[in-house]
């Protein structure tokens, strides 16, 4: 018992290391931009963007915990939230296809007696919800860009082609959560890349994580289909996370002397958020603002304010939350985690 204990906190605090390592190179990739900011920027708008950014997190993060009910899990509230929290910053700094955040929150989770194949599905349930409300601000983003008349005709081909890429994703990932033979093969084919992957000693654990993380997200899959009202909460938070994500970006963009319109901001935003997921850099850097900033500079902004309000926008939505993280790695170091029960 003294050698697993010994074994998990040597993990953790590897991975925590790692984290910090690969955030402070996405932090100084950021940093170095700060110059052009300067003399730029009405910074009494940044207080108003900081607010909404909490409030942004806080609502992801809560949508995260109220997927408990469906697992089964009484997931302890307030260590959770606080998780929810380390893990969706970290996630959206450096994470290359969710593995960081993932990985983080099923360590810090399993303190509190979550089993980590419990932890992996509701954050892939979690994920899901969470793409599904980014694939609807697209296509408001996308119809919005199609129809504009000043939009070139080659560039809202070139829309209409992505339009039909996401439908296709998002049906097969929705045939994935629910369709369990397909999900076994998945989850098969998956765990023999992690196991590869991986060390041996977080390729083990994971390889025996995935019997339990197919049995609890196919039972999140039953409650799913058979009481939708079960997604309801989860879905609100969700909703209120994008909005406030949207406000941020605007507030970021009034901030540098570019005041846009909603479709405008809606349009640019949905598709740079898109491309940087699919692109697999880690948290989108340059990929995401690029496509911001292009985006952005098409629908008649000038380039050089939209580029300036990519980069505030990246500095007060990704890096200062992730900065607020680095002491609460500290605080579940010294925490004393209460085990958890699972609801029948």
């Amino acid at each position: 018992m003294q050698a697993t204990r010994r074994r998990r906190s040597h993990t953790l605090i590897g991975l925590l290391v790692a984290v910090a390592l690969l955030g402070c190179v996405a932090a100084a990739s950021t940093i170095r931009g700060l110059g052009g900011l300067l003399g730029h920027t009405d910074w009494l708008l940044v207080i108003p963007a900081l607010l909404l950014t909490a409030f942004s997190y806080a609502c992801i993060s809560a949508s995260l915990v109220s997927l408990g009910r469906v697992v089964g899990v009484a997931v302890p509230r307030w260590p959770m939230m606080w998780i929810a929290f380390v893990s969706v910053a970290v996630s959206h700094l450096i994470s290359f296809g969710g593995v960081a955040g993932y990985s983080l929150r099923a360590i810090l989770s399993k303190r509190y007696g979550i089993a980590t194949g419990d932890t992996l599905a509701m954050s892939l349930v979690h994920s899901y919800l969470n793409n599904l409300a980014m694939f609807v601000l697209l296509a408001l983003g996308l119809l919005h860009l199609v129809r504009d008349p000043a939009t070139d005709e080659a560039w809202r081909r070139t829309l209409m082609a992505g339009g039909v890429l996401v439908v296709i994703f998002f049906g097969l990932s929705t045939t994935a959560m629910f369709s369990a033979r397909l999900r076994v093969a998945l989850i098969h084919v998956v765990g023999r890349v992690v196991v590869r992957l991986l060390p041996d000693r977080w390729g083990s654990a994971f390889s025996d994580s995935f019997e339990d993380f197919d049995r609890t997200l196919g039972r999140m899959a039953h409650a799913l289909r058979y009481d939708p009202r079960a997604a309801w909460w989860p879905c609100l938070f969700l909703a209120l996370d994008w909005v406030a994500a949207l406000g941020v970006l605007w507030l970021c963009l009034d901030a540098v002397g570019a005041p846009v319109a909603l479709g405008v901001l809606l349009g640019g935003f949905s598709i740079a958020v898109v491309v940087g997921f699919a692109s697999l850099v880690p948290g989108g850097m340059g990929v995401q603002d690029g496509s911001l900033a292009a985006v952005l500079a098409l629908q008649g902004v000038p380039i050089e304010d939209a580029v300036l309000g990519a980069l505030l926008f990246r500095l007060v939505y990704y890096l200062v939350p992730f900065l607020v993280t680095l002491p609460v790695y500290a605080s579940f170091r010294r925490a004393q985690p209460t085990p958890v029960s699972v609801e029948s």
